[in-house]
């Protein structure tokens, strides 16, 4: 009896020491694998034991053996009981300078893009209290991700980080090889009709269109099989060329397959139709190849439109007459040698609503009809406060005069705010390059949900046509006589749903 029991003792610590189950101990069916040299943990000032470091010797050996089974069993031992390990193994990777590129990078989890600021500040301080904390209160599924993201590193070098880094630079994963100017491609959004639970990977999108702009055939490569694999991201791509009306001549293209083709015939000019969310979704019915092909041929599309712009959606589908941008009223005080402060040169403190500091505006809403014969929205901004007004408009904005003719230019960095639960408008803001609101000309003071047939208009257009200042817009000709007097400035704005 005595005997067994001090059998079973010794199969539990050879358990817990290799990291395989008490059976495959017990039994003798241990798999054996070199183990492979950690002695890098050490240094990391995670302060890890033995154990910690026996299993971690034991499971990167067997990453690097590419048994998959001992992989798996000792991968769920340190995501259930050995978290501080998990952040060692996961902090010598990406705490390398040259691995900061994957906070960005689509090729890894959502949890490690968000691990990486994480680990390079525990790297640079030499503090890893944060870093643990970290992961000790990860869901095991996102600490599972992390694990196997780092893993992918330890896998393909030895153990020190000098070696790692070789490795990754060897093999292009380094992050910082191929970065790319990066384009708005959050612009899709407001071409696209509002699919809940089909919402696009702007990260992966930007990645995807950056690579094609600058024409880096291994990054396109790479992206290519994720953005095939996420329907909802190749969607958006597709859907911001294809469903609006200027792209005839792709569709007499011969370069695309049959399916692609097909698609692209049903989905053109269907933006503002209700079939148009139909037509996204059903991009998830595509074989890979077909959606490979339907892919490369949005691709040719966004590569000819260029960086400047996205060549894509409604400013581009409409003519103009010229437009003239508002002068800077500033700019004379400043080439007169007089210092021009503004809010943002003031330190208020976070707790202070710059809103109410600087010139409110109201709204009217109106209905408008593009140059083809479409509906739009409008609003019309009204001066709410005294300081509000047409130099106001001019000195913080930089939207042109308009004259009632065409349609004034769009500019995705401006939002008009909506609330999807109770179909209202919250407010109309600029975002900075940041992504911060820098300016905020309306928000409404309190919660009114549109009429049925207002809100379809908004939620089939997704932009909206935004002029002003009229102090009156209500009365008749007073939106016409601003036109004509040259006092009126306007925006096409995109709507976020929110």
């Amino acid at each position: 009896m005595v005997k067994h029991q001090r059998k079973k003792q010794r199969n539990k610590r050879a358990a817990e020491r290799t990291g395989a189950s008490r059976a495959s101990v017990s039994t003798g069916t241990v798999h054996r694998h070199p183990p492979a040299d950690v002695s890098v943990l050490k240094e990391t000032r995670y302060e890890l034991g033995t154990v910690e470091l026996e299993v971690a010797a034991r499971l990167v050996g067997a990453c690097r053996a590419k048994c998959g089974p001992c992989q798996e069993t000792l991968a769920n031992k340190v995501v259930s009981r050995h978290r501080l390990l998990l952040a060692a193994l996961a902090g010598v990777p990406y705490g390398l300078p040259l691995n900061e590129g994957a906070a960005h990078s689509s090729l890894v989890s959502a949890t490690t893009r968000s691990w990486v600021p994480i680990a390079r500040a525990a790297a640079v301080s030499g503090d890893v209290t944060e870093a643990a904390a970290v992961v000790e209160t990860m869901e095991a599924a996102h600490a599972g991700e992390l694990l196997q993201d780092a893993l992918d590193h330890w896998s393909l070098a030895g153990s020190t980080p000098e070696r790692i880094a070789d490795v990754l630079k060897a093999v292009g994963l380094d992050g910082a090889g191929h970065l790319h100017t990066e384009p708005d491609t959050g612009l899709m959004e407001g071409m696209l009709p509002y699919v809940p639970g089909w919402e696009t990977d702007h990260d992966l999108a930007t990645r995807m269109v950056g690579a094609v702009w600058a024409g880096c055939a291994p990054c396109q490569s790479r992206l290519t099989p994720a953005v095939v694999a996420d329907r909802a991201t190749l969607a958006g791509l597709a859907g911001a060329v294809f469903l609006t009306p200027p792209h005839d001549s792709v569709r007499e293209t011969p370069a695309a397959g049959s399916a692609a083709r097909a698609w692209i015939e049903q989905a053109h000019g269907a933006f503002q139709t209700s079939a148009a969310g139909a037509i996204l979704r059903s991009v998830g019915e595509l074989s890979e190849d077909a959606a490979a092909d339907l892919l490369g041929e949005a691709l040719d599309v966004w590569a000819s439109s260029g960086a400047a712009r996205a060549g894509v959606g409604l400013a581009g589908s409409m003519e103009a007459p010229p437009r003239q941008r508002p002068a800077d009223s500033m700019d004379a005080l400043r080439e007169a040698g007089i210092k021009v402060f503004n809010l943002d040169d003031l330190d208020l403190g976070d707790d202070v609503d710059t809103y109410h500091l600087a010139p409110n505006y109201g709204v009217t809403l109106m209905q408008t009809t593009t140059p083809d014969g479409r509906s739009m929205p409008m609003l019309v901004l009204y001066p709410e406060t005294e300081d509000a007004g047409i130099e106001d408009l001019k000195r913080r904005t930089d939207w042109e005069h308009w004259g009632l003719h065409g349609m004034p230019g769009m500019d995705p960095s401006w939002r008009l705010r909506t609330n999807i639960a109770n179909r209202s408008l919250w407010g109309l803001v600029h975002v900075g390059s940041d992504g911060e609101d820098d300016i905020e000309l309306w928000r409404a003071a309190e919660s009114v949900s549109l009429p049925a047939a207002a809100w379809d208009l908004f939620d089939r257009v997704q932009h909206v046509l935004v002029a002003g200042p009229v102090t009156r817009p209500e009365d008749p000709g007073a939106l016409q006589a601003a036109g004509d007097a040259g006092e009126l400035l306007a925006v096409v704005a995109r709507v976020s749903f929110l």
